[in-house]
């Protein structure tokens, strides 16, 4: 893997928060609205060859690799600044996913992170009016937290990808974490595509600034998940347009033999 580094931030009490996209892009819209939201400083990233082999072109036609990278924010109201851990992509192979969540813990505990929450989708493959927040946790004193933010317990299930390594992996660490998983549809349109979940990402952003004791403003977020909802509204009404439309457009063959 190559590193770029571009700081060393010197931070008082870190707590680190990690989202790389998955199901509905849930983890990833939530560690992005946290760095635009807070103004958050870029200071490291990640290359590594388990990431997918092709690169991305921006709108001015500049090339750009994919990436992981870390964030830094300086909490000048409480003791807690916060490492954000995020990236246009996760590992293809299970054992680059495992090299990535090993790189992040040995960050969190290069800077002596108090606390970690990793961020994931909770998939319930049918609509979500408004999505529920579960959450599963290292050491069972960290159970308490859930239950005082209304966390729903997980008590069966896994959680897959590099968000659930670095979440397990921190348990080896020695490193107290929580996972927060929030219901999301997993809603794919008819020809493959994923589409991303913002409603999902605010219901968790919601539990976890309030468990970060921090403030942000959630209303820009609100207006993306009326966009949203209003893309997958006329989705679903093309859908069923073609549907009926190929329906009445296949007439059934007679029967070859018919008695009257």
């Amino acid at each position: 893997m190559d590193f770029k580094i571009y700081k060393e931030p010197q931070l008082k009490d870190p707590y680190m928060v990690t989202g790389l996209p998955g199901i509905g892009h849930v983890a990833k819209i939530s560690a992005d609205y946290l760095i635009e939201e807070l103004k958050a400083e870029l200071f490291e990233e990640i290359y590594s060859p388990s990431f997918p082999p092709y690169v991305l072109i921006s709108k001015d036609g500049v090339v750009e690799l994919l990436k992981n990278e870390f964030y830094y924010w300086k909490n000048t109201k409480l003791k807690n600044d916060l490492i954000i851990f995020t990236g246009n992509v996760q590992a293809l192979t299970p054992e680059g996913q495992y090299e990535i969540a090993k790189e992040v813990l040995n960050r969190a505990e290069k800077f002596k992170v108090k606390k970690l929450f990793t961020m994931a989708a909770y998939v319930t493959n049918k609509p979500v009016t408004k999505p529920k927040v579960y959450g599963a946790v290292t050491h069972v004193e960290l159970l308490e937290e859930l239950k005082k933010y209304e966390v729903i317990q997980m008590d069966v299930g896994g959680i897959s990808g590099t968000n659930g390594l670095i979440f397990g992996l921190a348990k080896l660490k020695n490193i107290p974490a929580i996972c927060l998983l929030s219901e999301t549809p997993g809603y794919v349109t008819s020809s493959g595509y994923a589409v991303i979940d913002p409603k999902a990402a605010q219901s968790l952003l919601e539990v976890l600034c309030k468990m970060l004791d921090i403030e942000i403003d959630l209303k820009p977020i609100e207006e993306r998940v009326k966009m949203a909802e209003e893309f997958i509204q006329q989705l679903e009404e093309k859908e069923k347009y073609w549907r009926e439309l190929i329906r009445k457009s296949t007439t059934p063959s007679p029967p070859k033999d018919i008695y009257l």
